[in-house]
């Protein structure tokens, strides 16, 4: 659901045909506190998210502070099951308030007289009413075992660890990291009669079971999943050796910043008279310190529903970009996708184009900037953004330079096609499901493209695609619903636009200086078939300030690493290799200062 609270997983317009969770931060919970001579007690609360014709029950769960303040967590029990941790939250006599800024979500509420109803408003993009309910519930458990294991899925592996936990009643309870992934903090059940064990995962609707050997610390069992039986031998660890399952991202900037670094918000009807008063974009702005003007950098965003700081699985590279920069000398502006953190408006229908007017709307606003030296105003775009920002070039002779960072120079049916056939043999699928697979994507592009149904009838033929695999072949590779997950992905008006645009027809009318950057190890924008397009295209314009990198080594993030494949990026501490910080700031310094 588009802008359904707890959305803590990447849509398919990040890569964009590729799902990918973001599942964070477990919420390590403590015995009561007191505070000011008053004992506070952890707090369960209850309420109903109605959406359309869902209905998601959220829980909130408060934990007192040593100086009086909460923390805490959100939970959807119908979606991820997993602790969302509080950015803020506040808790008074009259009023409780809480904001998740990864998810752009907030809530303001009030209390009734005994302090067990908090009615307000949760917002989302969208506001929805709700009521919350104090109740007994949940009760701060102590963990008293870690196992750990790995599972061989068909071509991928799985390294597993279960935190068991008990509670004040004596019932256990499991959270489950898959430290592969980075999807921390799955939480499930956990029975035990004699040397059974039964671990049950709601979220994923798998279920682990097995029987402890004559020493208790290995248990022989099975992962259950979606019919799929897959053999799981998991070992006690000593606690002290549980892994953190926190991210590691030392290149994540810390405050203080010897920078100045504002937050702004622009209507963008006041920009654009086309523009509903829905549309409201945020972002900040980092300036060195001085005077000004200064040459400004603006970045925008790839596929996929972002915030300024361009997150996912807790690496900020945007943040990271910007710190880099503003220390060179260069202003720097991100800002939140429409609809996301700080930002308002409808994601879901906004297609590339709109993105691009979004874009131009923070150009023209940042031109009038006191702080941005409106000749020398840099867009640099990061894989969609990359696409985005010649758009808005090719129609303002008054932007100085263009950056595309993994930027793609021919249509996206051609990277659909690539990046996903790319990936999947990395991920080891056999030539035979490769051509199937491809076979099946070219069925939805042609559909698409002459507007036909992708009903009932079809999705029986794309699952047709697939009849010559054994059962167990499927249920390997993961084909068993791959029809319709492919069908809702193609239907939407993102992805058909998409398809269609060619960035040659924009590129070929950028004539202020542009950048290419690409890794060498990118499977999702393929070097070898978008870097003759670009520069072929850049010819096309007789841009004769045009400079294009390849980077050995790193992936679509501009991480150093081993094979490209997006299931690393999570298990990647690096955020951005230097080498794509220095080849930036050095073409930048060049022609801007």
């Amino acid at each position: 659901m588009a802008q359904s609270c707890v959305r803590a997983s990447f849509s398919p317009r990040n890569s964009p045909c590729w799902v990918f969770a973001l599942m964070v931060a477990i919420l390590l919970l403590t015995p009561n506190h007191r505070c000011f001579g008053q004992e506070k007690k952890a707090e369960t609360w209850m309420g109903i998210l109605k959406v359309g014709p869902q209905q998601l029950r959220l829980q909130l769960r408060l934990k007192p502070e040593k100086d009086g303040s909460y923390s805490g967590a959100m939970v959807s029990l119908d979606q991820v099951a997993t602790p969302i941790p509080f950015d803020k939250v506040e808790r008074t006599s009259k009023r409780l308030t809480f904001e998740i800024k990864k998810l752009g979500a907030s809530f303001v509420g009030d209390l009734n007289a005994n302090q067990t109803v908090a009615t307000g408003v949760f917002t989302q993009g969208l506001k929805f009413d709700i009521e919350f309910k104090r109740v007994e519930g949940w009760k701060p458990s102590k963990h008293v075992a870690t196992w750990v294991g790995t599972m061989e899925a068909g071509p991928k592996r799985f390294d597993f660890q279960f935190r068991v936990f008990v509670d004040s009643k004596g019932k256990k309870s499991i959270q489950l990291d898959s430290l592969t992934e980075g999807v921390n903090g799955l939480e499930g059940g956990f029975e035990q009669e004699g040397n059974r064990i039964t671990m049950t995962i709601p979220a994923t609707a798998a279920k682990v079971i097995g029987k402890l050997d004559a020493s208790g610390d290995v248990l022989d069992g099975t992962w259950i999943q979606g019919g799929a039986k897959i053999p799981l031998v998991l070992k006690r660890i000593p606690i002290e050796q549980t892994k953190s399952p926190e991210l590691k991202r030392p290149q994540t900037p810390k405050p203080p910043f010897d920078y100045g670094s504002e937050d702004f918000k622009v209507q963008a009807s006041t920009i654009d008279s086309k523009y509903s008063s829905d549309v409201l974009l945020a972002g900040t702005l980092t300036a060195p310190t001085g005077k000004g003007p200064f040459p400004t950098v603006i970045l925008t965003s790839g596929s996929g529903p972002q915030d300024r700081d361009e997150t996912i699985f807790e690496h900020r590279p945007f943040l990271v970009i910007a710190d880099y920069l503003t220390k060179q000398g260069f202003a720097v502006i991100r800002y939140d996708d429409r609809g996301i953190g700080q930002s308002k408006g409808y994601f879901i229908e906004a297609t590339t184009a709109d993105l691009a007017d979004d874009l131009e709307v923070v150009f023209e606003w940042a031109k009038k900037n006191s702080k941005v030296d409106p000749r020398k105003i840099i867009l640099a775009g990061h894989s969609e953004g990359g696409i985005i920002g010649p758009i808005v070039a090719s129609r303002n002779a008054d932007v100085a330079g263009v950056v595309l960072l993994a930027g793609t120079g021919v249509t996206g049916r051609e990277i659909v096609l690539n990046q996903t056939r790319k990936i999947a043999a990395v991920a080891g699928l056999p030539e035979n499901v490769l051509d199937l697979q491809d076979k099946l994507l070219r069925l939805v592009i042609t559909r698409s493209k002459k507007g036909l149904p992708m009903d009932e009838d079809f999705a029986g033929a794309l699952n047709g695609v697939f009849a010559d695999l054994s059962e167990e072949e499927r249920l390997k590779y993961g084909l068993n619903d791959v029809a319709t997950k492919t069908i809702l992905t193609f239907k939407s008006k993102w992805m058909k636009y998409f398809l269609e645009f060619d960035p040659a027809t924009t590129l070929s009318k950028t004539h202020c200086p542009v950048l290419s950057l690409l890794g060498g190890n990118d499977l999702q924008v393929d070097p070898q078939l978008n870097m003759p397009a670009i520069k072929s295209a850049m010819n096309e314009a007789g841009n004769q300030d045009f400079t294009q990198v390849l980077l050995p080594g790193l992936n679509h993030l501009f991480q150093k690493c081993e094979t490209g494949s997006p299931s690393n990026y999570v298990i990647i501490e690096q955020t951005l290799d230097d080498t794509l910080l220095s080849e930036l700031s050095g073409w930048l310094e060049a022609r801007f200062r």
